[in-house]
């Protein structure tokens, strides 16, 4: 396997798989964290062209908070989580106990929130990875940017072209009480990684 297109479809279940286990565990730390009920649906997996991106996404020029992780040891590549701004504002809001002014201009406590969520959400989500696979998986302290979409997009891919001009992109879609709020995560493993991965689960 060369390129994530030669993926077959048991392939792509076995990553839906992972996507739907990882996002399971993120989501029930930020519920703990929210004291609030949140339920996912079954995610959805794309593999998509890094040209396609803004397409699909739809929200280019929209400001959603990106959360950016480095992996590194037995699985190494990037994870970037795109959570829109309605279901950040809503997750302060449900902590905070007030309403939050603009993604661009939070306050300290803010955005001092937003990081720690970044920090529980990814330890979550690789900690479960890292479980099912039984691989040593080293994180870095993740990065967060709150911007809009497609400058968000920039920084890691820019960094991963050097690997691969695809990748793959889980959709989430998130219910808050009667509220439901879309986010992403775009898992750009290189290809070595990819490789151990569908090797592990095809044991």
């Amino acid at each position: 396997m060369n390129n994530y297109r030669e993926l077959d479809e048991y392939d792509k279940d076995i990553l839906r798989e992972l996507g739907n286990i990882g996002t399971g565990n993120a989501v029930t730390s930020l519920s703990q964290m929210m004291n609030h009920s949140l339920e996912i649906d079954t995610p959805s997996i794309k593999i998509i062209k890094y040209q396609e991106i803004a397409g699909i996404l739809q929200r280019e020029e929209e400001i959603q908070t990106g959360i950016l992780v480095e992996v590194h040891g037995e699985l190494q590549g990037i994870f970037l989580f795109l959570l829109d701004e309605d279901f950040t504002f809503s997750i302060l809001n449900t902590i905070l106990g007030e309403k939050a002014r603009q993604l661009m201009n939070l306050d300290e406590i803010e955005r001092s929130l937003i990081c720690e969520l970044g920090n529980i959400m990814c330890g979550s989500y690789i900690r479960a990875l890292s479980q099912l696979l039984n691989l040593k998986i080293d994180v870095d302290v993740p990065n967060l940017c709150i911007d809009m979409g497609g400058a968000i997009l920039n920084i890691p891919l820019s960094h991963f072209l050097v690997f691969s001009d695809e990748l793959l992109m889980i959709e989430n879609i998130f219910h808050m009480g009667s509220c439901s709020f879309k986010g992403h995560i775009l898992f750009l493993p290189e290809m070595e990684s990819l490789r151990a991965i569908i090797g592990t689960l095809r044991e």
